[in-house]
């Protein structure tokens, strides 16, 4: 059991943690690297959204393909909130001009061996910029 200290410390770097993965996840997306990309999810995850009207979802591994040797290098996004608890965290980015288009994305986190990694995203594209 941790001592009220531990978890104190603990608990004051757990947002820049998941805040590190949600960056990963970014420098990914601005040099156009999948394999960047992939490292900030979990095995498992999904990313679904729409275009339009029209509903996409892909495994982790689908998304990742679709940004290799694209890169997004006027990309700007912000982490607009982070909520976590234990092991498990949510999280808001706001991203502008990814290729031309404005996205809100609602990620879902989870530690894993002491690593945050993106379980799940949510995605809306907004009107090209």
């Amino acid at each position: 059991m941790q001592t009220p200290q531990a978890l104190e410390i603990d608990s004051f770097a757990t947002p820049g943690a998941i805040f590190a993965a949600l960056q990963r996840y970014v420098d990914a997306a601005r040099a156009g690297s999948g394999s960047t990309m992939r490292s900030a999810f979990a095995e498992q995850a999904r990313v679904a959204g729409s275009y339009g009207s029209k509903p996409v979802s892909w495994s982790v591994q689908e998304f990742c393909d679709l940004i290799d040797g694209k890169p997004a290098s006027e990309l700007q996004a912000r982490i607009v909130s982070v909520e976590h608890a234990g092991n498990a965290a949510m999280a808001r980015l706001e991203a502008l001009n990814w290729r031309g288009t404005r996205y809100t994305d609602f990620f879902v986190l989870t530690e894993q061996g002491g690593e945050w990694l993106i379980a799940a995203k949510v995605f809306f594209a907004h009107s090209r910029a």
